[in-house]
């Protein structure tokens, strides 16, 4: 600026400093210079507060907790350990971290943003896809739908959230599709590429002439493969029994509500439990939606079925009473107690992440062979496979008519099992070279010429055999893509089948921990993104565009 303009200036705005001296300038000059400094050091070179405030709410996210506790439990925690550790000066740099819940909210919803855009560049990567879907309500009676993806990634297969859907109006096979399809248009998602869908095995998603399957079929590939969970099915299969064996399971529900349902008797039972030195002091409650809880309560009924009858008895209730000091209907109890804890063991060892049809159907047939052991056991009135029954039946004179019930029970669970887990419904069948290529009985496959050929060259091939040994069966047929690529490609078809729909039932879950009462109205999406996933967020990447904002 010209001097007589910069005068004019300085007389009309600051009329006042005109008789200031210049080492008064020259001061204000020099502190102005340090404040830039310092905040270019803030906003460009040093984002250490601005990262801390995002890794601070990806841990709320994952440990599903609520927004507000960074502010009102996290910081206070860290400004009070801080200062007895580090010191004063360290406080004054944590105190400037933003953790309000707004700020907690922003930071999961572009965290699950950047997860999400991980997971469909994965999608469009991967030759194909399979998907698992489930939908259900929660604390505020809203429809979510569920699916997961299983794709090809870094060398073997990945399994990740592709996105949970709300559902407004009903839970139809057409309002579900809709919702589903929308999704995948909007993110350029081909359906094409799907070939397999697990689900639960309702009507609206299996229905023959309008569920799910088919209209998936009629925008993607008609060879789709449709699979009905395997947990679903083990659990259909094992509810049928005789009605001497229903009744019991009636009158344990009755014995576990009429205790644990009224104050009054839960608190009195487990003053009695802990005067007789019990190894519980609570009853467990039946949940027909959990897979594990018929084989739990009957365990822990079974186990304090003494203290049970002693209530009863200082209680006056005749009715429960009688049950209990029936020889006969304790020998039931224990029946049961036995037959669904191993029900349950045979529902844990198939649940997980990345299970493979062979591994599901394999466990499938081990627990059916089993079941013809026993019934082969049974008939030379060997009960050793069946502790509890065996141990009660040899302490007490039962009537042998209870073995008859409980040979009758497992005739009953070979039919269940066979009809529907069917031989001739086996996706292993002709597929077995998939699991040991190198096996010398690889002649029953569903290979043409072409692939069988190259199966010979594979099979004679020492160094592979030793790399198969290494490796998992999804690791091995991608690192042999390359070299044979038709029997890589049919084997990953198979592979990347889910059998089971655990990851949407074990989401569900996590939906109940983060969406409680007191947070009914919660947009659950973002949250549940970060709370399922095994990805990492890319920090580096949505960090580079951020300023730095401290506390205020």
């Amino acid at each position: 600026m010209k001097p007589s303009k910069l005068e004019r200036h300085f007389q009309s705005k600051h009329k006042n400093l005109a008789n200031k001296p210049i080492e008064y300038f020259e001061r204000m000059r020099n502190d102005m210079r340090k404040q830039v400094i310092t905040m270019k050091k803030m906003t460009i070179e040093d984002k250490s507060l601005l990262k801390a405030s995002y890794l601070v709410a990806l841990q709320i996210a994952k440990n599903k907790k609520p927004y507000t506790i960074g502010e009102d439990l996290i910081k206070p925690c860290m400004l009070q350990a801080g200062e007895v550790v580090l010191g004063k000066q360290a406080v004054k740099k944590l105190k400037e971290i933003p953790m309000s819940a707004n700020t907690i909210k922003r930071r999961i919803e572009e965290m699950a943003d950047d997860i999400e855009n991980q997971v469909i560049t994965m999608v469009k990567n991967s030759p194909f896809y399979s998907i698992q879907l489930d939908e259900s309500t929660d604390v505020s009676n809203k429809a979510l739908l569920l699916c997961f993806v299983r794709v090809e990634y870094g060398g073997g297969l990945q399994e990740e959230l592709l996105c949970s859907l709300n559902l407004p109006g009903r839970t139809t096979s057409s309002e579900i599709f809709e919702a589903l399809n929308s999704y995948f248009q909007k993110h350029g998602i081909e359906w094409k590429k799907c070939i397999g869908i697990c689900t639960d095995g309702a009507a609206n998603m299996v229905g023959h002439l309008s569920g799910i399957v088919v209209k998936v079929k009629n925008v993607g590939r008609p060879d789709i493969l449709s699979t009905h969970c395997i947990l679903h099915r083990e659990q259909l299969a094992s509810k049928k029994m005789s009605p001497e064996l229903h009744e019991v399971l009636s009158d344990v529900i009755k014995i576990v509500n009429h205790i644990r349902h009224k104050a009054l008797n839960s608190k009195l039972f487990e003053s009695l439990c802990e005067e007789m030195g019990s190894q519980y002091t609570h009853l467990l409650l039946h949940a027909e939606v959990r897979w594990l809880s018929r084989g739990k309560i009957l365990t822990r009924l079974f186990t304090l079925r003494e203290e049970v009858k002693l209530f009863f008895q200082q209680q006056n209730n005749v009715k429960f009473q009688e049950l209990l000091f029936n020889d006969e209907w304790v020998a039931k109890l224990a029946y049961l107690a036995d037959i669904f804890s191993l029900l349950n063991e045979l529902n844990i060892s198939i649940q997980g992440q990345l299970k493979d049809v062979f591994t599901v159907r394999d466990k499938m047939d081990d627990f059916q062979k089993k079941i013809l052991l026993w019934q082969t056991r049974l008939a030379e009135e060997d009960l050793q496979m069946f502790q509890h029954f065996d141990e009660y039946m040899k302490e007490k004179d039962v009537n042998q008519r209870v073995v008859a019930i409980v040979q009758q029970h497992l005739e009953s669970l070979t039919e269940s099992f066979c009809r529907y887990f069917p031989k001739k419904e086996d996706p292993r069948h002709g597929n077995m070279w998939i699991i040991d290529p190198f096996a010398a009985n690889n002649e029953n496959n569903k290979l043409n010429m072409s692939e069988k050929e190259s199966l010979i060259d594979l099979s004679t091939d020492s160094s592979l055999k030793t790399k198969f040994l290494e490796l998992s069966k999804s690791h091995f047929w991608l690192y042999v893509k390359n070299e044979y690529p038709l029997l890589s490609e049919k084997a990953m078809k198979i592979l990347i089948q889910f059998s089971i729909t655990y990851l949407c039932e074990k989401t569900f879950s996590s939906v109940t921990v983060i969406k409680t009462r007191y947070r009914s109205q919660l947009e659950i999406s973002k949250a549940l993104r970060l709370a399922v996933t095994t990805l990492e967020p890319k920090l580096h990447e949505i960090l580079q565009n951020k300023q730095e904002q401290i506390s205020h």
